[in-house]
């Protein structure tokens, strides 16, 4: 299936590995000029040449303001006006309630909901000129359902939500689609690191640990990167047109939305 973005550009945000640099290939696998960041100068490197050379890096920290606007100055003038926009973010410090103070809220606000909410302002006034867009932010099922321990994440990634959804009607008829994608496990980097320890159970391997993870959802697997980047890229195609202000689960059926 021919996805009808060939020559169309993208800046993804965090995108050097794991579920935005899915997104990243899915993308230039179709075509699409994209500017990856992160903020590790030679893991940028090795995921540009991953991308066949269809890439370039910018090394920035999407929790400054002014790295925001050096990003996407820098994006822009590698790729002209930008077409697609993937906002991506690690996820904010782990703890309970009251573990954290104002200093840490106002540390993951900037992070999880003004990163996205910069770039969108920056992208935006190309995007309904070209009368065409794509806005996906990679989200979390703590949007959705409350993930133990995860306080910051489980209050503000569902307030981007709101945020993009608004943004989403307020320009419905413009050509421009804005959509999350929330994931629930994932087989990356990230939960391989954490996963021995999430298991409770010291005197395991990272495999086994990933086991014991998978086996607790619907489908008794994790999902894949390649999986989670045909998503995007889908919903950045021709044929997502009229596909806006919604949240899409992947996550193998773990959260229930039906009840």
């Amino acid at each position: 299936m021919d996805l009808g973005l060939d020559g169309k550009t993208a800046l993804l945000l965090s995108s050097t590995n794991g579920l935005g640099f899915g997104c990243a290939q899915a993308l230039a696998a179709e075509g699409v000029n994209v500017v990856i960041n992160g903020r590790n100068i030679d893991r940028g490197m090795k995921a540009v040449e991953k991308l066949d050379g269809n890439a370039y890096f910018v090394k920035a920290d999407i929790s400054d303001p002014d790295d925001r606007k050096r990003l996407y100055e820098q994006a822009r003038e590698y790729l002209g006006p930008i077409s697609i926009l993937v906002t991506n973010a690690d996820g904010p410090s782990a703890g309970a309630f009251t573990s954290k103070d104002a200093n840490d809220w106002q540390k993951a606000f900037e992070l999880v909901m003004l990163s996205a909410i910069d770039m969108v302002q920056y992208c935006l006034p190309d995007m309904l000129n070209q009368r065409f867009g794509r806005i996906v932010n990679i989200s979390s099922t703590s949007a959705k359902e409350i993930t133990p321990g995860t306080t910051l994440a489980n209050s503000l990634k569902p307030g981007l939500l709101g945020a993009l959804g608004t943004l989403a009607r307020e320009n419905s008829s413009s050509g421009v689609t804005v959509n999350s994608i929330l994931p629930g496990p994932f087989d990356t980097d990230r939960i391989r690191k954490y996963a021995v320890k999430a298991s409770g159970i010291s005197d395991i391997t990272t495999d086994q640990a990933l086991k014991l993870y998978a086996d607790k959802t619907p489908m008794k697997r994790l999902g894949t990167v390649k999986e989670f980047g045909a998503l995007c890229a889908f919903l950045c195609s021709q044929y997502a047109g009229y596909i806006t202000g919604q949240s899409i689960v992947i996550d193998g059926g773990q959260v229930n939305l039906l009840f």
